[in-house]
């Protein structure tokens, strides 16, 4: 009986949330280095957490169909997908304003999700991953919605790739850049040092006989 009250909460927790927390800022690392931050209206208040498996248009019990908006980070209609071996994978952290305000960066803000963004080598394909329950970051994810397909990877929305990939691209090749200049050391010519002589000594001249 817990459990399925825990669930129940769980489930509705998006349809309470969905109103009072914008995204306020993006972040979007490699390992520990962070590559690109979107913060304010125009990045980061272009996508949503609230919306995709675990959220619902209807009544919190699940009888209404998911919820998807047009700021949507993944393709959830068309459902989960096998991703392909070779990816290169990024952490994504999601900030969400407080207290109801607008997505500005002055806002106030809260990390209340996370989801892996990777990025097909070959095809060039982007995923969306939503952490599994052997995850670091699944309890923080399930505090603000519980999708029930953790662990799942879907296709990036059309959305995410316009606004979010070209700063990913164009972050990694600064990285590259900055990596060239620091590790390339260029060459430097020194001429060599001058022979030395004792001090006050002369050359000897040899003298004709006369």
């Amino acid at each position: 009986m817990r459990l399925a009250i825990l669930i129940a909460a769980l489930l509705a927790m998006p349809g309470l949330s969905a109103a009072k927390s914008e995204t306020a800022r993006i972040e979007i690392a490699r390992g520990k280095q962070t590559l690109v931050t979107l913060a304010g209206e125009e990045s980061a208040g272009q996508f949503t957490i609230w919306s995709g498996p675990g959220t619902s248009s209807g009544p919190p019990e699940g009888l209404g169909q998911m919820s998807t908006s047009d700021r949507d980070i993944a393709d959830w209609r068309a459902g989960s997908v096998q991703p392909p071996r070779k990816l290169q994978v990024y952490e994504v952290r999601f900030y969400c304003a407080a207290r109801g305000e607008n997505a500005r960066e002055s806002v106030p803000s809260s990390l209340c999700y996370g989801v892996r963004y990777a990025i097909d080598l070959r095809s060039g394909q982007g995923y969306i991953q939503i952490p599994a329950a052997n995850d670091a970051g699944f309890p923080a994810n399930t505090r603000s919605i519980y999708r029930g397909v953790e662990g799942s990877w879907f296709r990036s929305s059309d959305r995410w790739e316009e606004l979010v990939r070209p700063q990913v691209e164009a972050a990694l090749a600064a990285s590259a850049r900055d990596s060239t200049y620091r590790y390339e050391q260029p060459y430097i010519y020194t001429p060599p040092t001058p022979s030395r002589t004792a001090v006050g000594a002369r050359p000897t001249v040899p003298t004709r006989p006369k």
